[in-house]
């Protein structure tokens, strides 16, 4: 039974139990970061039962619980519920086992054909424990329970026993007798005529099974060939349990043929209880049913396509999305090839069904493994559909990693192109729907705005970081307008400034390119005057002015500040000048001639030796020699 530490890793166990009987509690649970026990959600969802463990000695009798755990590790079939794990806590047994509900709680909600479906693996449990020489002693509805899926398996195995070792013969027929009282009870309230052979099935049982002589009851291999579980619907469910026994023949007469016959029956009931059929492996892998079947079950019917002749959906999106999305995350997680090409080829049809946080968190994961597999066609189909998830989960999500603007948009600019690439581009829309169009640069102003666009480019620049000629000039505009406010400054800062915008206009400066420069200047001026406000115009007349200032002169040597000439044009006498409290004063200093005697009275210090004549002192003034 283990111990503390065999307790599963993850497991999260709710406070409220869903069921309490006199044996054990059941609570549902779910096991984080797990894909190996999954429920119809995919979510880790699982079944917890807890009661009361054996205290002594190993030899000691078990509880029913105990009985229960040990049977259904021991006893393994697709209609048993299936064993996960079970521990010894304390005193208290836990048992985890697939996510189950009991019968009780769901049979209400059950259709006729749902009942029949689940009556049909009750009894080949039953039928598989007979042959192993066991018999269950206790068939009946608190002992069945109901997966995510809706299939019905057989639980309470706690009293299970061998016949072989009992000397009294009855027993080993209670289980004939219990399987008919179990068909009254589940469908009580329901008509005879809602499932074929109903009527006719009920009276087998109370004739046969329920018969006083236990020898004369049949054996439930029998039971199994009744044509209760032979009609059309529960015959299509047992075709696709055994396909595996079934030959290419009959799979393809089977599968070309069996939508058809689908369409007769309700919806909800063939997504419950044959979408998981559908979509086995055995079922993907079919030739047939890869051409016929699987392309009509992975694409939701839209009820607007369906009106324009398009019949390729079998389930509604709303259908699909509660028993067909859930297998399909569960496919993806499947390592073959066959069937993740499949799902690859049919994923845009049903890519839109799924949520932001479903693509995100369990399709896109899958799919980045695709693209690390050494087949080619794996990895080009898989690029595929993630570039249908880029405009769903955006780049970032996709791709991952940092990003950058590697690319530019190379087209020309425009002052009234205001459309977004997106709106350009998303579209099927001709040139002519969008509002900007070739009509909008026609010009009807006369002559007075005949200009020649092309007169005003510079050389192209490069496509990365390139800037057009316009951009050049409002930023030269902009940087000249901070200083209007200063237009009285000198004449040595307005030369600065003129010089600037002739290189950020013209590169070329050379005596022998004057007169064109000019030319092209007085073009800029004319096309800016057009755009720009007033207070931007004044500002390009002082460029002009600066610029015939430029032509006048004879050498390029005068605007070297050394040899500029100081401009006596200017009224001095109406010029404010704003640096006159900050001219420094520069005070000299007092200098005072101390003679010979007053320097000779002052020294009173015998140390100081002072000789009587100066000039015989011998270094003269030509003590340098």
């Amino acid at each position: 039974m283990g111990n503390e530490s065999s307790q599963l890793s993850g497991l999260e166990i709710d406070e409220r139990a869903i069921e309490v009987t006199d044996f054990w509690s059941q609570y549902q649970a779910k096991i984080n970061d797990s894909c190996r026990y999954f429920s119809l959600k995919s979510d880790g969802s699982v079944s917890v039962f807890k009661g009361e463990a054996a205290l002594g000695p190993l030899w000691s009798v078990l509880t029913p619980l105990e009985k229960f755990s040990n049977n259904l590790l021991k006893y393994r079939h697709p209609c048993i519920v299936r064993y996960i794990s079970a521990w010894q806590q304390r005193s208290t047994l836990n048992l985890v086992t697939e996510f189950v509900l009991p019968l009780s709680q769901v049979l209400k909600s059950q259709s006729p054909l749902q009942i029949c479906i689940g009556l049909n693996n009750i009894l080949r449990a039953l039928v598989f424990l007979h042959e192993a020489g066991m018999s269950h002693n206790n068939v009946s509805v608190p002992a069945i329970y109901v997966t995510g899926d809706g299939q019905w398996k057989l639980g309470g195995l706690q009293y299970l026993f061998d016949s072989n070792e009992e000397t009294n013969e009855v027993t080993s027929t209670v289980d004939q007798y219990a399987f008919a009282v179990l068909v009254e009870d589940v469908f009580a309230g329901h008509k005879d005529d809602e499932v074929p052979h109903l009527k006719e099935f009920k009276r087998y049982c109370s004739d046969s099974l329920q018969q006083e002589n236990p020898t004369k009851r049949p054996k439930l291999s029998e039971v199994l060939q009744h044509d209760f579980f032979s009609h059309e619907f529960i015959t299509i469910y047992k075709f696709l349990n055994f396909l595996a026994l079934k030959c290419e023949d009959e799979r393809s007469t089977f599968f070309s043929n069996v939508l058809g016959i689908l369409k007769c029956y309700d919806e909800e009931t063939i997504a419950t209880q044959l979408s998981g059929l559908l979509l086995s492996r055995l079922t993907l892998l079919d030739e047939t049913a890869r051409k016929d079947v699987i392309p009509h079950i992975l694409k939701p019917r839209n009820e607007r396509a369906l009106q324009n002749g398009d019949n390729m959906g079998f389930f509604s999106i709303s259908t699909f999305k509660i028993h067909v999305k859930p297998r399909l995350i569960q496919l993806f997680g499947v390592r073959d090839s066959q069937i993740r090409m499949l799902l690859l080829s049919h994923f845009s049809k049903f890519v839109h069904v799924f949520s932001h946080e479903e693509l995100s968190q369990h399709i896109l994961p899958e799919l980045l493994v695709g693209i690390k597999d050494t087949d080619d066609k794996l990895v080009a189909s898989t690029l595929i559909c993630l570039s249908e998830l880029v405009p769903i989960l955006g780049a970032d999500t996709v791709i991952g990693g940092k990003r950058c603007k590697l690319f530019t948009d190379g087209r020309p600019n425009s002052k009234i192109d205001n459309i977004s690439e997106c709106n350009m581009y998303s579209t099927s829309k001709s040139l002519k729907d969008f509002a900007c169009t070739e009509e909008v640069f026609h010009h009807d102003n006369g002559d007075s705005l005949n200009y020649d666009k092309t007169m005003i480019l510079n050389e192209r620049p490069t496509p990365v970081g390139g800037e057009s000629i316009e951009t050049e000039i409002t930023m030269s505009t902009e940087k000249i307008n901070k200083t209007d406010s200063e237009e009285d400054w000198s004449d040595w800062d307005n030369s600065n400034r003129q010089l600037t915008f002739v290189e950020s206009v013209l590169p070329e400066h050379s005596l022998q390119h004057e007169q064109c420069v000019a030319h092209n200047v007085n073009n800029v001026v004319a096309d800016t005057e057009v755009s720009l406000e007033p207070k931007v115009s004044k500002t390009i007349h002082l460029h002009k002015a600066a610029l015939d200032a430029k032509r006048n002169m004879a050498d390029l040597t005068e605007l070297d500040i050394k040899n500029q000439k100081i401009g006596v044009s200017r009224n001095t006498a109406d010029e404010f000048d704003f640096f006159a409290d900050m001219m420094p004063v520069i005070e000299k200093p007092t200098i005072v001639n101390i003679t010979e005697t007053d320097k000779l009275e002052s020294i009173s210090s015998k140390l100081n030796f002072v000789p009587d004549d100066i000039q015989d002192s011998g270094w003269g003034d030509n003590w340098d020699e």
